[in-house]
């Protein structure tokens, strides 16, 4: 890899090991981009979206009132490989309406088109996708609700949703058998699309609490709702900001985190909150970490990098690498660049001993040689 040394910063290093809860504050879940697809025939139709960003969260809405069962599965994939969960799913059976919210976390850059597969042909189907920065790239989802075959309304919800933090992504969906929904005046939600007549809405409140996405439907009807909330990520470097121990991001370790640990192994997820080892590790090596920093005095021995800003007019913003040895084999540890001037270097194991290097990347990505000297980071054990 060449690195050019175009942009005149003088960097500073300055790390620690240990104890790292951290408490810091959150950045703000924002909308980039909302595509309404649809009404069309599924499987046979792709959607097209504008070119997703790397790391963003790409949540996908589905509805149709023309399931001949309602239980039939969907599958959702883009170009770009993204992996899709499933957040949310309600029914109406009376109807033959579902409502189904899936989402890819940390997303690879490039998603240009959605693909909708359900296991029957489905005809008068709507499709809904939003992409959202700002999210935790790792433990993205945060709380979901659903509703399902709710009696004849002209009050229609996508169900509450008690978020844990601040500046989440909210996002509810409804499906309404008298259709035309129209989202209730003075909530806090935005309306996304009006696609089929259904509900389809988001918000980024600003403190944690209940919130219900409401529309009034007209002529009244039964329907169906499911919602779901993504955690936004901390602010400050490119990782979460929180102790990779710190299961459930409430900036403490402790038994409710050990519980996590525990289920984890003994139901695995599909979405696995931690990142002890690397993105996705659930494992029992990992559950003995997090017992060891819930004791009094342990700790998950994060690396916390930071140093000094770059004086460079033309700055894009900051990577930063990390090796085994001081003169070779520096990896880059960050995806996107970082914008500020801290990084939580997650993956880091107890015993070894870590070098770190920054580069500074210019608008045009240039890339500046390797900070110098290495920094070294020796990792406590246990």
């Amino acid at each position: 890899m060449k690195h050019n040394s175009v942009i005149g910063t003088t960097f500073l290093p300055v790390l620690f090991a240990g104890v790292f809860l951290a408490t810091s504050s959150l950045a703000q879940a924002t909308l980039v981009n909302v595509t309404s697809c649809g009404p069309a025939t599924f499987p046979g139709t792709t959607c097209t979206i504008p070119a997703t960003g790397a790391g963003h969260l790409i949540a996908v809405g589905w509805q149709t009132g023309s399931m001949a069962n309602t239980a039939a599965t969907i599958g959702v994939s883009d170009n770009a490989g993204n992996v899709y969960f499933e957040a949310a799913r309600a029914i109406d059976s009376s109807a033959g309406a579902v409502v189904d919210l899936w989402y890819a976390k940390n997303s690879s850059a490039g998603a240009t088109t959605i693909n909708i597969t359900p296991s029957e042909t489905v005809t008068n189907a709507g499709v809904v996708v939003w992409e959202f920065a700002g999210v935790d790239p790792n433990s993205s989802l945060d709380q979901t609700a659903v509703l399902n075959n709710q009696p004849v309304s002209s009050t229609v919800t996508g169900g509450s949703i008690s978020t844990s933090a601040s500046n989440e992504a909210v996002i509810s969906l409804a499906a309404a058998s008298g259709g035309n929904l129209v989202l209730a005046a003075g909530s806090a939600f935005t309306s996304d699309s009006t696609l089929k007549g259904n509900g389809w809405s988001h918000a980024v409140p600003s403190s944690a609490g209940a919130y219900s996405a409401q529309w009034v439907e007209n002529p009244s009807g039964t329907f169906a709702g499911a919602s779901a909330s993504f955690r936004a990520a901390a602010t400050g470097g490119g990782g979460t900001g929180y102790s990779p121990c710190d299961l459930n991001h409430d900036g403490v370790i402790n038994s409710t985190d050990v519980s996590q640990a525990v289920a984890t192994i003994t139901n695995p997820p599909a979405n696995c909150p931690a990142t002890i080892n690397g993105a996705g590790s659930c494992n029992a090596a990992v559950t003995q970490r997090v017992v060891a920093a819930a004791q009094p005095g342990g700790t998950c021995h994060p690396v916390a990098i930071s140093w000094t800003a770059s004086t460079s007019p033309n700055l894009a913003g900051y990577n930063i690498y990390r090796s085994l040895s001081s003169s070779s084999g520096y990896s880059k540890l960050n995806s996107s660049l970082i914008n500020g001037t801290t990084y939580i270097d997650g993956t880091s194991q107890a015993g070894q001993t870590y070098y770190y290097v920054v580069t500074a990347v210019d608008t045009s990505s240039n890339e500046s040689a390797y900070s110098s000297p290495p920094v070294a980071a020796a990792v406590p054990s246990p």
